[in-house]
């Protein structure tokens, strides 16, 4: 009797003391849980405490259909999107026929009818931006009918190739460690093709010549720029005035310009600094264009030269501009570094504008003397993109100690 007694009293015990922690955990949970009011002020509250299985679980079969859910929503956000933007540049080619037949003109079809003012400069680069993306969409659905067994390696190969809404934008940081190892690359392939005669002139015994004028060529550019960034003030916008100075000759002459110099092939630009200029444009995913081999330095100096023909005669107010649109306008010229500031960047952009599109049209408004702007560009690009692997603000810091040199000390000659 004794012994029964005990465990029916121990039994009560046990009960009560899972009780008493039940209401524990209650109280505690009631005590965690939103109020009304957080409810009201923050209607996300409500979940706050709730598990999230999908971003913390470590079961494949969560982590699979959380990926596969993610990737639906995205693609329907992406095409959502874009059917927006459509719609806009739609308003805004409206826009910009109703300004041309106020003035009695037609706006033209394809890249030219961007130039039909009545649109503000970000409008304008939308624009800009969603014939780029029109002509990805072809290309991707062209692969995916054509090419189905290849679609996912040309996305995993190219993906830069995807429209602007599935687009992951590029670190600036990272663009510019890209344009400094570029800069650095091209400037040791120059001093090795001025030292090293290429391989190639072995195979043709008759060409020594013809080798020894392309050294030469490429030595007395190394002079030139030795000279120019040694000079005192050869920094920031003047540094590329003085540039722009050295090659006066070659940017205006009295006789039209050759197919050569306009494609700035042949000797007028060495291959070994149009080959670092292409990898610094590429380096920004926003200068490819919708070519899945990136854009050549013609390609982008023309689209860069469109837009600045449009800046100028609009007469667009730099200080309209955005921070994020005023930094992919210098983007698109290598100008600048991560760190710089709006003013940095409108006074970079205002000199840009002056001395590719401004003086040089009034130098030619007689029209007795012609003028190479894609020399012009191209030259300011490669300027801008040593200035900028120079600058302090610069992501690689090796490269900025090798131009900085010693601390409190001069750089031996």
């Amino acid at each position: 009797m004794a012994a029964r007694l005990g465990s029916k009293t121990k039994t009560v015990s046990t009960t009560a003391a899972a009780v008493t922690n039940t209401a524990a955990r209650t109280a505690t949970i009631v005590a965690d849980a939103p109020t009304e009011e957080a409810l009201a002020t923050n209607p996300d509250a409500s979940t706050a405490g709730e598990a999230t299985p999908s971003k913390s679980s470590s079961n494949p079969i969560f982590q699979l259909v959380n990926y596969v859910k993610n990737s639906a929503t995205n693609f329907k956000d992406g095409l959502m999107q874009m059917n927006t933007d459509h719609r806009r540049c739609n308003a805004i080619r409206e826009k910009q026929t109703i300004f041309a037949k106020a003035n009695d003109a037609i706006r033209p079809r394809g890249p030219k009818g961007l130039q039909t003012g009545g649109i503000s400069y970000e409008e304008y680069d939308f624009l800009k931006k969603g014939l780029v993306d029109r002509n990805k969409l072809f290309l991707v659905g062209m692969v995916s009918v054509a090419l189905p067994n290849y679609f996912v390696y040309y996305l995993w190969s190219f993906p830069d190739m995807m429209p602007t809404p599935f687009l992951k934008g590029k670190d600036m940081n990272e663009i510019s460690r890209v344009r400094c190892h570029a800069v650095i690359s091209t400037l040791l392939n120059i001093e090795k093709g001025a030292r090293v005669a290429p391989w190639t002139a072995k195979l043709n015994p008759f060409g020594r010549k013809s080798t020894e004028k392309a050294m030469n060529r490429l030595g007395s550019f190394i002079t030139l720029g030795c000279d120019t960034l040694e000079e005192t003030g050869a920094a920031g916008s003047n540094g590329g005035k003085m540039i722009l100075n050295k090659l006066k000759t070659q940017l205006y002459t009295s006789e039209p310009l050759t197919k050569q110099q306009r494609l700035l092939a042949g000797n007028i630009v060495p291959k070994p600094i149009m080959s670092g200029l292409t990898k610094a444009i590429g380096a920004d995913p926003l200068n490819k264009g919708s070519s899945p081999f990136g854009i050549g330095v013609i390609k982008h100096v023309e689209s860069v030269t469109l837009a600045d023909e449009f800046l100028v005669d609009q007469n667009v107010d730099l200080n309209s501009i955005n921070s994020a649109l005023l930094e992919e306008a210098c983007s698109a010229r290598l100008i600048g570094s991560p760190g710089w500031s709006d003013e940095e960047r409108k006074g970079a952009l205002t000199s840009w504008l002056q001395e590719t599109e401004i003086t040089p049209r009034e130098v030619t408004k007689d029209g007795d003397v012609h003028y190479n702007g894609n020399l012009a560009r191209a030259a300011l690009m490669c300027y801008n993109a040593v200035e900028g692997t120079r600058d302090s603000r610069a992501d690689s810091s090796l490269l900025r100690v090798m131009y900085s040199g010693q601390k409190n000390q001069p750089i031996l000659n």
